[in-house]
């Protein structure tokens, strides 16, 4: 168990950065398709530069950015929290649209638990990230062994 909590901050970025990563490449790849997904259809080409730029370069900006986090260890706690945050703050948007404004489907709806889910296996991490962090307080044992 103390070796999947070692583990697990780096195992969440990586994979978070690997989903991002994968959402961007297929914005990449075939970005009308999948805005036609998201109900986004634009009768501007313009209108699709911009969307491509926001969904493309900020899901490639993320992957980049938790791959980075992931692999340095002084780096997982600020990933961690950038995670926490921007998950929350899109399930709160998405909440807004769904409870306030009623419009959802159930792709809007799984997107909604992906969210909440990525947002609380992203404290989960930060949580043991800190407590194996937190330096432990000496046994009994350590403290008659040290010479006095």
């Amino acid at each position: 168990m103390h070796s999947f909590i070692r583990y697990l901050p780096a195992a969440v970025l990586l994979l978070n950065a690997m989903a991002y990563c994968y959402l961007a490449l297929l914005f990449v790849l075939a970005p009308e398709e999948w805005f036609a997904v998201l109900g986004i259809e634009l009768q501007d080409p313009l209108g699709y530069t911009e969307l491509k730029t926001m969904y493309i370069g900020l899901m490639a900006a993320l992957g980049l950015y938790f791959i980075v986090t992931a692999l340095r260890r002084d780096m997982q706690a600020p990933g961690l929290l950038l995670l926490i945050i921007s998950y929350l703050l899109l399930a709160a948007v998405r909440s807004w649209g769904v409870l306030v404004d009623g419009l959802y489907d159930n792709f809007t709806l799984r997107l909604l638990w992906v969210e909440l889910i990525g947002a609380g296996l992203g404290g989960w991490a930060y949580y043991c990230l800190m407590r194996r962090s937190k330096p432990r307080p000496a046994t009994a044992h350590q403290t008659k062994s040290q010479p006095g």
